[in-house]
């Protein structure tokens, strides 16, 4: 009874009959791998246990490994933490969706309070330019915010864009912010062609904002409410009075610009002698604002007036 049996059940060890792998034999089993916690494979089971134990150790080794790697997978791409929306622009470098606030990584704006000193001498907003540049960017355009991390004030640090486009690197390119060297360097070749160029903030002198932040601490929160420069032009004293017995704004030193916003809502700016800057009023409130260059104003959305 015993030969009888051994015969039976393991004809794979009979001499006279040749050997064959699991992937050979006549009848299929399916085969089941399951992956631990810990990534690493449990032991297979077979439909037909005492068939595989019958099987050669090197065939059936063969075998599972093969029927293994078949039931291996790839690992789904980890899904992105975005957020996305039309937000609203605190400062240079902050937005806030519906209250969530996103905090632009890598990159460091001035902040809405800091004066700057320009080329040609003479402190402007820089703080406020910087907010004011990229409202003017968003404009109505979605943005979207891919999560880096959080800081320690609960706010998402993220990389931002619009139509595509790094709003981070956008800012740091256009001089309006600094790469923040200590959280990243990922914005620093856009900050030296930026210094090289002499565009925003490095066509004059500025105090780096990290420092400016700790020499000027908050007292309490802040309304981020627009700081309007009162500061006395270059040139044209007589210009100056004229302006501030209208009750125009006087314009940051080096930056008489005049983006004047007309009746029919088209944005024009005017120069410095032109037909119509010297009674051009105007006022911040409704949107209007001065410029330092003329390329400043129309990479801003204004048009050069016709006279």
């Amino acid at each position: 009874m015993s030969a009888l049996l051994a015969t039976t059940l393991t004809p794979a060890l009979r001499p006279s009959q040749p050997l064959r792998s699991p992937l050979q034999s006549r009848r299929a089993f399916p085969v089941v791998a399951a992956a631990s916690g810990k990534g690493l494979l449990q032991p297979l089971v077979s439909a037909a246990p005492h068939e595989q134990c019958a099987q050669p150790w090197a065939a059936a080794a063969l075998g599972c490994l093969a029927a293994a790697l078949l039931t291996i997978a790839p690992a789904p791409a980890e899904a992105k933490d975005l957020v996305q929306g039309f937000p609203k622009v605190v400062d240079g470098d902050t937005l806030d969706f519906s209250g969530t606030r996103v905090r632009l990584f890598g990159i460091d704006a001035p902040e809405t309070k800091q004066s700057c000193t320009a080329g040609k001498g003479g402190e402007y907003m820089c703080g406020e330019r910087s907010k004011q540049a990229l409202l003017d960017k968003i404009g109505k355009g979605k943005v979207e915010c891919e999560q880096k991390n959080r800081d320690k004030y609960g706010r998402v640090v993220g990389v931002c864009s619009l139509n595509g486009e790094d709003l981070n690197g956008w800012l740091v390119e256009q001089g309006l912010a600094v790469a923040y060297r200590q959280y990243s360097r990922a914005y620093v070749p856009l900050e030296d062609a930026a210094r090289a160029a002499g565009r925003g903030i490095w066509s004059g002198s500025f105090e780096l904002p990290e420092k400016w932040r700790k020499e000027h601490p908050r007292g309490g929160s802040s309304s981020g409410a627009a700081v309007t420069p009162v500061v006395a032009p270059a040139a044209g004293a007589t210009q100056g009075a004229a302006a501030a017995a209208r009750g125009d704004p006087l314009p940051a030193n080096g930056c008489a610009i005049k983006g004047n916003i007309n009746s029919k809502g088209e944005k024009v700016y005017h120069v410095p002698g032109g037909a119509f800057c010297e009674r051009t009023v105007i006022e911040l409130d409704k949107g209007e604002r001065y410029f330092c260059t003329a390329a400043e104003a129309e990479a801003a959305g204004w048009r050069a007036s016709a006279k």
